[in-house]
């Protein structure tokens, strides 16, 4: 991650070009780009905000980018590693291989699938996976 990189994205993430990053702007990527809730956007934006002001500086928002670019690593990540046949996408068998040894019965796994699969194709793209797998850690 470079300085280039961090600044375009402060850039991106600062809707109104105030300076700031606000929750709610942050809210808008973090949903899109990790699955995030309004809620656990908040939590990572108040870790990251040092002086309490309910928005994040440019030098806050370094620290921040760099745990959103580390998360979604890992989320690009454990996707590559759950889509066995490189399909890019997660069909049911895949996803319910990987929660097999949770507390998830079958039924459970169905319901979040078909609940995630918002355009009906069987399969879980990468950005429907995103909402999946935060839905399946908050539960764990």
């Amino acid at each position: 991650m470079d300085a280039n990189e961090v600044l375009r994205k402060f850039q991106e993430f600062d809707k109104d070009k105030n300076g700031f990053v606000s929750v709610c702007e942050a809210e808008t990527i973090l949903k899109k780009e990790l699955g995030f809730t309004a809620e656990s956007t908040r939590k990572l934006v108040e870790q990251y905000d040092k002086n309490n002001d309910g928005r994040l500086s440019y030098e806050e928002f370094i620290w921040f980018y760099w745990r959103v670019k580390e998360r979604k690593d890992d989320l690009v990540e454990k996707f590559k590693k759950i889509d066995k046949d490189g399909s890019q996408t997660i069909c049911f068998e895949e996803a319910r291989q990987v929660l097999k040894d949770s507390d998830f019965s079958d039924e459970d796994i169905k319901h979040l699938f078909a609940l995630h699969d918002t355009n009906q194709d069987g399969v879980l793209q990468f950005e429907e996976f995103l909402q999946f797998w935060q839905n399946i850690e908050r539960v764990k």
